[in-house]
């Protein structure tokens, strides 16, 4: 009969290690599960703000674009008032103020062509 006794009291004793041990993988998991809750919050909130800035500096280069072909436009209209003062003046007839004028649109053309690539290339360097 002691030696159940005894039995009894070691599987009491057991019992207990188990509960302890139980609560204490619980405590352990729910802390890890806590943690990463957490490093994914702050992950989703840098890529937020990442994207919030790559947002912002999309902006920023495309009124840089615009600006760049406002000044493309105003020397292109400047360069054709002095085509038209040149023929005016008789420097030049006016078949070569014509051909000078499509010679200036295939400039602006192209100049307008190189830098929309560039805006596109950063636009892709950025992955946006």
């Amino acid at each position: 009969m002691a030696q159940q006794g005894d039995e009894l009291i070691q599987a009491q004793a057991e019992l207990r290690d188990f509960r302890r041990t139980v609560l204490a993988l619980r405590q352990e998991l729910e802390n890890a599960h806590a943690e990463a809750e957490a490093r994914l919050r702050k992950s989703a909130a840098d890529a937020k703000a990442e994207a919030a800035q790559l947002e912002s500096t999309v902006i920023a280069l495309r009124e840089e674009l615009e600006e760049a072909r406002a000044a493309v436009r105003v020397a292109r209209d400047e360069a054709w008032k002095d085509i038209q003062e040149k023929e005016r003046a008789g420097k030049i007839t006016e078949d070569d103020k014509f051909t000078s004028k499509e010679e200036l649109q295939k400039r602006v053309d192209k100049i307008n062509g190189e830098l929309e690539k560039a805006f596109e290339n950063k636009e892709k360097e950025m992955g946006t």
